[in-house]
């Protein structure tokens, strides 16, 4: 990164102190950690910390400038006061990356579930029409332009600029974005107009950050105040919330799978083990597309994703092409290879609507198969879905296996007690180590039954008690059957 001076680093933020005239800085974080000599360093009072504790280390290791909005710290010759350092934090980025969300189309898609899939699946069809995309969620950046561990779907202000800068130095035509409530309520994509927007869906999750389920939807639907004038929204509108965002919200197009009225809407469909077929009809233009990705659920996120392409401009021929590539979601609905003859899907499916949806599709398409569940909750997370997720479970399974996925600070006990609340039936075992839940699974398999293992999809790790002990579900199935 070439080294910028300060002013206009902080250009409409505020003027630094003359002393710093002429200054070059060499790079910005919120992190104290990461401040070496010529750095800005952002003091932000988080959730688990405060960067104003760190301020006169920060100097120490060689800050030039120090921002804050603590009223516990004094301006000085090095510390800027601000009124809110998250929300002026994507501007400072944004200024000291020069601006790189101006050089490249931005595509953000919210909502609680099926993010990473449709992000996928569009990312998938744009490139079949030619163009260079970049993806950004869940599944970390792909391509892998450089390396971050970023651990969140949506990254730091500080991060997502850096990322779209290096993107417009490669020449990426698009950035996908996915944005989860807590960036729109942290601030994290301030100072980012985005060119197309897409709303999936919203069901239970997050009330431990958000309370109840209005601010939940309120913090979604900033998305949709960040889009350009000339830009669109294309909105799911088969539900309440969708049709609230259409009815708000000024350049929304509506997208349906049961009313023909929409602008993009799904003419007729059929939906089996291998294989999803569908017509879709877009503004008037109608077409067939096919995709291997299976399931009702999986079809909604099939015509938003379809429906942003063609909005954006992308010819019918490259969309039918890019859905028809997409063979799977990594870790979604993903079948896992096993020398075994039971069947085993694993799904990163972590609300009661998740289950549901993996579940109706699987039910239907495996009518003969008796349903096996490991699932389990996350710790120091939203404890009103807990015995949610039990209740919609027992719907389908004959058999559950209630595990830990990221028990965090919690005790293990406790999260499970709360989730057994929601069963009605004795179909349960529980378990205090996901290892050994999994493999009490597998020894209790036959052909005639299916294993869903919802939770943790692709990741390799157990956060527990502020680790992030290495843990592979993949792996124990392969060990378990080549022992």
């Amino acid at each position: 990164m070439t080294p910028i001076e300060i002013n206009k680093v902080l250009e409409g933020i505020a003027t630094p102190h003359s002393s710093l005239n002429g200054v070059k800085v060499l790079g910005i974080t919120s992190d104290s950690r990461q401040v070496s000599n010529g750095y800005i360093f952002i003091a932000i009072n988080g959730n688990e910390c405060d960067g104003n504790e760190f301020i006169d280390q920060a100097i120490t290791d060689g800050a030039i400038c120090i921002i804050s909005d603590s009223d516990k710290i004094e301006p000085d010759i090095n510390i800027i006061k601000v009124k809110n350092t998250r929300k002026i934090l994507g501007v400072l980025a944004s200024n000291f990356y020069n601006n790189p969300q101006e050089s490249i189309q931005l595509i953000g898609v919210t909502g609680t579930n099926g993010k990473t899939s449709t992000t996928t699946i569009l990312k998938n069809i744009l490139e079949a029409s030619g163009n260079k995309v970049i993806q950004i969620g869940t599944l970390g950046i792909l391509p892998k332009i450089f390396d971050i561990d970023f651990e969140l779907t949506t990254p730091s202000s500080i991060d997502i600029f850096r990322i779209l800068d290096e993107a417009v130095n490669k020449n990426y035509d698009f950035a996908i974005l996915e944005v989860s409530s807590h960036a729109l309520s942290q601030n994290r994509v301030n100072n980012i107009s985005f060119d197309y927007a897409g709303f999936t869906n919203l069901s239970l999750d997050h009330l431990d950050y958000h309370g109840n389920i209005k601010n939940y939807f309120n913090e979604k639907k900033k998305l949709f105040t960040m889009v350009k004038n000339n830009g669109s929204s294309m909105v799911l509108a088969d539900s309440s919330f969708g049709k609230e965002i259409c009815d708000e919200y000024k350049n929304t197009k509506t997208v349906s799978l049961k009313n023909m009225s929409a602008d993009f809407f799904c003419k007729d469909f059929e939906l089996n083990h291998s294989f999803t077929n569908a017509e879709f009809n877009f503004k008037g233009s109608s077409f067939k597309i096919s995709s291997s990705l299976i399931g009702n659920y999986n079809l909604q996120n099939i015509i938003l994703a379809a429906s942003i392409a063609f909005e954006v401009g992308t010819d019918i021929n490259s969309i039918q092409k890019g859905i028809k590539s997409c063979k799977s979601i990594p870790g979604r609905y993903e079948f896992i290879k096993n020398k075994g003859k039971s069947m085993i899907v694993s799904d990163y499916g972590h609300t009661p609507d998740a289950y549901e949806n993996v579940l109706q599709s699987i039910s239907k398409v495996y009518k003969n198969k008796n349903i096996k569940i490991l699932f389990g909750a996350g710790g120091n997370r939203d404890k009103s879905k807990r015995p949610e997720m039990a209740k919609a479970i027992e719907r389908f399974a004959t058999q559950c296996y209630l595990a830990p996925d990221n028990p965090r600070f919690e005790n293990i006990h406790d999260i499970n007690s709360d989730v057994i609340k929601g069963f009605s039936k004795n179909i349960f075992q529980v378990f205090d180590k996901r290892e050994n839940a999994l493999k009490a699974a597998l020894s209790e398999m036959s052909s005639n039954d299916i294993l869903i293992i919802f939770g943790k999809g692709i990741e390799e790790y157990q956060d527990i008690n502020g680790e992030r002990i290495f843990y592979s579900d993949r792996e124990i199935i392969r060990d378990f059957y080549e022992s």
